[in-house]
């Protein structure tokens, strides 16, 4: 007999009937049956466990990909401001300059890279902002001087010193660089 069977018996009594006996639980049943426990416990622990490490993996895996993206424009944002400036250089060379027949074609050339830049910079959706005769908004352009007049009903962008900058991405508008402008202000 296997030493992990139940065994039952027969044992006939004084009067001759036969009487059961209960079944002879071994050491080894008693055995196996804690570690099954122990074993389901374990199982039940191992599971939570998983679930635990997977949603903290989740988590981790959103949190680093919304970091890449801050980092990301963070890089693109202080790569364009660097070449805006020299941008900013090639809009003024013809600025108060008699343009003879001898300098058209340099002038030319420049305004040829110049607007080179200006598309590699809208294909990676960063726009110039037009600010001219538009109302002044603090979040985008900085007053360098203002007017005021009677002319005036609110405050008005009346010249751009130098262009502002932004990123546009996913409907957002993200401020590389505020347009320096002249505002013209109601007088008081």
């Amino acid at each position: 007999m296997l030493e992990n069977e139940n065994i039952t018996t027969d044992i006939q009594n004084e009067s001759g009937e036969a009487e059961t006996q209960e079944p002879v639980v071994s050491q080894n049943d008693i055995n196996l049956e804690e570690e099954l426990n122990k074993a389901k416990v374990e199982i039940a622990s191992l599971k939570d466990s998983w679930a635990r490490e997977r949603a903290e993996f989740q988590n981790y895996k959103r949190r680093t990909a919304g970091e890449f993206l801050v980092i990301k424009r963070e890089a693109v944002k202080n790569f364009v401001i660097k070449i805006l400036n020299p941008i900013d250089n090639l809009d003024r060379v013809s600025l108060g300059v008699n343009i003879t027949d001898e300098l058209k074609p340099f002038v030319d050339g420049v305004k040829m890279i110049r607007n080179e830049f200006k598309n590699i910079l809208e294909k990676e959706n960063i726009h110039q902002m037009n600010c001219d005769n538009e109302p002044f908004d603090a979040t985008k352009m900085e007053a360098i001087a203002a007017d005021e007049s009677e002319d005036y009903s609110e405050e008005i962008v009346i010249e751009v010193y130098q262009p502002g900058y932004e990123l546009k991405e996913n409907n957002d508008s993200i401020v590389l660089r505020p347009a320096r402008v002249r505002v013209g202000r109601p007088k008081l």
